[in-house]
């Protein structure tokens, strides 16, 4: 069974060499190279020679295989990808999920699946229905210009983008193909039918891993608090799953439980898409469940090696998935170390106990080997993830155990499932309500906004690789547990210290292509703005993310300058990080209407007064002050925004939002501005801002862009040459990330 790990591992390994690091041709190289090296092997003896001979042939075939594998799909893709607005019909696979403010679904066209986006009419399509029109196909690795992994890892290739009206075929009858998806979907039905909003939310979330309803607050409430795990279907959902089949036929029914549980878990994986965590815990289970049945003694490594295999063979781009990633590596330090943890810690008697010391160091031993990944992926160190799992995961046991039975009985009589859903109710708010909760504690997780964190990382890693090195000490363990917490609270204070007794504390920061400012003093913090048109940067969490890091945890304003996507669409996720006392913002224009109700509805929920800004302000920053403008163009949002200048001393910032260069010159007729140390470039550099005769009229010394990836050309080369001109020193957070500044 070792073998199997060892041919799995090199495997695996041969994928991501070749995924990360080579091309389709250089692949072919690579498994040369592989393949004379197993040649050589054999000139070793012994075990040496059989574990270098499997190792090198696993890896010659995985490049290989990978090759192919490439370049079979690159040519289908491209055989595919053209002029826009073509013509194509494509089977649909599944049903609409939403994306960035409007709809998508998968699908399938000239054997390469894809993904449809559309608007809502995208709703009514079912699997199996045939759907044609003129779209544009964009090949799926490639997104602005740059390469991603995010969809080719799930084995999509293609983007449809329909030009126009789509022409459907329905499915004349339904096909046990989807019958998995169509479990799903009806179980989504009848959970909504049982649940309230926030129930049914949260339930098909770990039911089906569909966390569309939850909402971004609370998916930022679940991350923050460190079990955002619970809501991806993997091991843990397939482990209440059999536990619930063995409450039924009786552990020592070995055979029963094996003949009920694989198929069920085959059904459970392909119901809810077969991501990569749901295909490992499967294939683990079912060897679990067969090896005693065949005389075979379970081996977890092996299992897991195998799970490993039989995704990368099927999809060997699938390796560059963070879900996979994760995983592997989470299910690999529950292996691995947390035994060690447990070995290492006193027995307790007491049940309670032992069972909440089990999970803590089930939860330590799975951030072993996610933590890199983890800062990769995801920016964050949940310091505060042991203590809410201990709180919240025997209730998501309970709330999963009593969802299954209340769809199951929900569909033999709606009255008796409906009741059974009570349950769910009460452990769906308790959940929710200890998340919400542990995100409030300040310091519940540190930041790879902290340049400093990478450095304890590394020393985390030295002292780790000392202990696993060095001859057994008990002692060693201890002091290298202590030193450890020590470095990372001192890492944790350092950015803090650093901008304490600044008279003023400016920042911009990186949100792609959209704006967020910090401006703070004398214990008063205010955000301008918290918003960004790239739909993969989660703007409000990247702002909280540098704000935390900083070590400011209340704000007693948000300031928008007006209600655009780039400027706003981050406050949901800023609120339920952040406690904010007070939002300022222009009154609403024609246009703005939908934005406008969606900022009402965010500061009732979370408590925060929203003030309309109809006159100049002065508002009180530490020993400064801030001065909020008043609308003083006319036309567009942008031109009727507010505008805010800062001033601390003889330092003086000046934000004008969007504004043009019309606007730009009512400001200057209707306030007495001096002259500036920083300007944050109006509009990310439009070349509609930033006008000769304001910049004359102001003399900035500083111009900071905030700016990323984009389609207008932003900033463009007229507005930084009327910068440079003007010997500015110009920043952009697309090249340098956030801009901190501190005033003495």
């Amino acid at each position: 069974m070792r073998k199997l790990a060892m041919v799995s591992l090199s495997y695996a390994a041969g994928c991501a060499l070749c995924q990360y690091l080579l091309t389709p041709a250089s692949m072919a190289w690579a498994g040369g190279l592989a393949g004379f090296l197993f040649l050589l092997s054999f000139l070793l003896q012994g075990r040496r020679r059989r574990a270098a001979a499997l190792l090198t042939a696993a890896m010659a075939l995985s490049c290989f295989y990978n090759s192919l594998y490439t370049r079979t799909v690159q040519s289908r893709v491209a055989a595919l990808v053209g002029e826009e607005d073509r013509t194509v019909t494509a089977a649909v696979t599944d049903y609409a999920e939403p994306a960035s403010g409007r709809w998508r679904i998968p699908a399938e066209t000239g054997g390469v699946s894809a993904m449809l986006y559309g608007g809502e009419e995208l709703l009514d399509l079912r699997p199996g229905d045939r759907v044609s029109g003129e779209m544009t196909v964009a090949d799926a690795s490639v997104i602005g210009g740059e390469r991603v992994t995010v969809f080719t890892a799930k084995g999509v290739g293609l983007m449809l983008y329909p030009g126009g009206d789509l022409t459907v075929e329905q499915a004349e009858q339904d096909s046990w193909r989807y019958f998995p998806q169509r479990l799903a979907e009806a179980v989504k039905a009848q959970v909504d039918s049982l649940y309230s909003a926030d129930g049914a939310a949260f339930l098909c979330a770990i039911l089906l891993g569909d966390r569309s309803g939850l909402g971004e607050g609370r998916e930022s409430d679940l991350s923050e608090a460190g079990i955002y795990h619970a809501t991806a279907v993997s091991g843990m959902h397939c482990g209440f799953l059999l536990g619930f089949l063995a409450a039924f036929t009786g552990h020592h029914r070995r055979r029963l439980l094996a003949a009920l549980a694989i198929p069920a878990l085959i059904l459970y994986t392909l119901a809810v898409g077969c991501p990569a965590s749901m295909v490992r815990s499967t294939v683990m289970l079912t060897m679990l469940l067969l090896g005693p049945l065949l005389g075979r003694e379970n081996d977890p490594i092996t299992s897991l090696s195998f799970a490993l295999l039989l995704l990368t063979v099927q999809n060997p781009m699938a390796i560059t998935g963070a879900g996979l990633q994760l995983s592997f590596a989470a299910m690999a330090g529950l292996i691995l170390v947390t035994p060690r943890i447990l070995r290492r810690l006193p027995r307790m008697r007491n049940r309670f106990l032992r069972w909440a010391v089990n999970t803590a160091a089930a939860s330590l031993g799975a951030t072993a080997f996610t933590l890199p990944l983890t800062a990769l992926y995801f920016n964050t160190l949940p310091l505060i993830a042991p203590l809410t799992n201990v709180l919240t995961l025997w209730m998501v046991t309970i709330v999963f155990v009593s969802g299954l039975a209340a769809v199951g009985l929900g569909a033999l009589w709606h009255p008796l499932g409906q009741v059974v859903s009570l349950v769910g109710e009460i452990g769906s708010a308790y959940v929710l309500g200890v998340c919400r909760l542990a995100a409030k504690v300040p310091g519940h997780a540190l930041y790879f906004d902290n340049p400093y964190l990478l450095l304890w990382l590394a020393f985390l890693l030295c002292i780790l690789l000392y202990c696993r090195l060095t001859p057994k000490d008990q002692r060693k363990y201890a002091m290298a547990a202590v030193l450890s917490a020590l470095t990372l609270l001192t890492t944790a204070l350092l950015p803090i210290r650093e901008r304490q007794g600044a008279a003023l504390h400016a920042a911009v920061i990186d949100v792609g292509q959209g704006a967020c400012a910090l401006l703070a003093a004398g214990g008063e913090a205010v955000v301008v703005d918290c918003g960004s048109a790239n739909s993969y940067i989660d703007a409000g969490g990247e702002a909280a993310d540098a704000l935390n890091t900083w070590g400011y945890y209340h704000l007693d304003h948000v300031i928008l300058t007006h209600y655009h996507d780039d400027h706003v669409n981050g406050l949901e996720v800023l609120l339920a990080r952040m406690d904010v006392a007070e939002i300022l913002a222009p009154l609403p224009g024609e246009g703005d209407g939908e934005a406008h109700s969606r900022i009402l509805e965010l500061a009732e929920e979370y408590g925060a007064s929203l003030r309309y800004v109809t006159a100049d302000e002065t508002l009180s920053l530490g020993d400064g002050t801030l001065t909020v403008f008043a609308p003083v163009g006319d036309g567009s949002s942008n031109e009727e925004g507010l505008s805010v200048l800062s001033t601390a001393g003889e330092f003086d910032l000046l934000l004008t939002g969007d504004m043009n260069r019309e606007s730009e010159e009512a400001l200057l007729a209707h306030a007495d501005l001096p002259d500036l140390e920083v300007l944050v470039v109006g509009h990310h550099g439009s070349r509609t801002s930033c006008g000769e005769d304001f910049l004359d009229a102001l003399t900035p010394e500083v111009g900071i862009i905030s700016v990323g990836r984009n389609s207008y050309g932003h900033p463009t080369n007229e507005t930084l040459q009327r910068l440079v001109r003007r010997d500015m020193t110009v920043y952009r957070t697309d090249l340098q990330g956030d801009l901190s500044i501190l005033v003495r």
